[in-house]
């Protein structure tokens, strides 16, 4: 007989006095190459596969830190339900503004991003009680790849560079974390990423 997914909700929703919600991302994140991750060595959470407790990189591979400047980083950043036929999936949407223009950037970075497959670790300010809502993973499932991308030489916000939007379709989990332990150990794992 086939199995029927399970689709029922499990906590109750409720404001929490003690943990107040805040919206944000903090300004530094990782962006990965796709083709840089060992998916084979990486672990999910046994009763939680929305939590990756390890992140691998394939040998000699390295993520990039990716920073952004400003009061609100990541601005736009937005996640959204694809109601399906038969099941439903969520499109990540991450911007990214590269406050830069020349040779160097326009072939390390800017055609890479236009053309490549990606996973961003990025930091919520909304970071749970016990820090497991920090670290967040887009990209793990479909890998992001960029769906806009703008050059507006009189832009205030991007100073003359641009503006990148990379974007995860069809993933099939509303969010993904890094979490291991605890969250010092989960913040090593995070900064051994670009190291």
């Amino acid at each position: 007989m086939p199995q029927l997914c399970e689709s029922l909700i499990s906590a109750a929703i409720e404001f929490d006095c003690e943990e107040i919600s805040v919206k944000g991302m903090e300004a530094d994140g990782v962006i990965i190459n796709r083709d840089d991750i060992d998916f084979a060595a990486c672990v999910i959470d046994s009763t939680n596969g929305n939590i990756i407790k390890t992140l691998a990189l394939k040998s000699g591979k390295t993520g990039y830190a990716v920073a952004q400047l400003g009061n609100t980083p990541f601005t736009g950043l937005v996640s959204n339900l694809n109601v399906g036929t038969y099941r439903n999936t969520w499109t990540h949407e991450i911007p990214i503004a590269v406050l830069a223009n020349d040779p160097n950037v326009a072939k390390d970075i800017i055609d890479p991003l236009s053309n490549g497959n990606f996973v961003l670790v990025l930091r919520n300010k909304n970071k749970g009680e016990d820090g497991s809502g920090e670290f967040q993973v887009f990209g793990y499932h479909q890998g992001c790849r960029a769906s806009a991308g703008t050059n507006e030489k009189y832009s205030e916000d991007t100073e003359g560079g641009w503006l990148i939007t990379l974007q995860e379709q069809n993933a099939p989990k509303a969010g993904m974390f890094l979490w291991n332990t605890d969250a010092a150990t989960t913040r090593s794992q995070y900064e051994s990423l670009t190291s």
